[in-house]
């Protein structure tokens, strides 16, 4: 932190957990077939990047909790769960009222 309060961020993390994923292809929960020093590396970089979020939010004078909540509940109108994501015919189709919003 320098003397005005201000923090360098470590966009820098954030390359190195992507870099992680860079030829991984699709991840399945529990990361079957990733050796063990590959999962606790894995932890040692989200760790660095979690850190790295909470006190920027910090410095910035976010409330990151308040904040999630609130994209949660923009993402539940933005993405109803009721509507099948994988066909875009589909996605249009049951948008309704919802249907300007972006298709992701």
């Amino acid at each position: 932190m320098n003397e005005n309060g201000g923090i360098r961020v470590q966009v820098g993390e954030v390359g190195e957990l992507s870099e992680i994923f860079q030829w991984k292809g699709e991840v399945e929960k529990g990361l079957p077939g990733w050796k063990e020093e590959e999962k606790v590396h894995l932890g040692e970089e989200l760790s660095d990047v979690l850190l790295n979020v909470v006190r920027l939010s910090d410095v910035c004078g976010i409330d990151l909790g308040k904040a999630a909540l609130r994209k949660l509940q923009l993402n539940a109108i933005k993405y109803p769960a009721d509507i099948d994501y994988t066909n875009n015919y589909n996605i249009k189709k049951n948008r309704g009222a919802n249907s300007n919003l972006p298709i992701v």
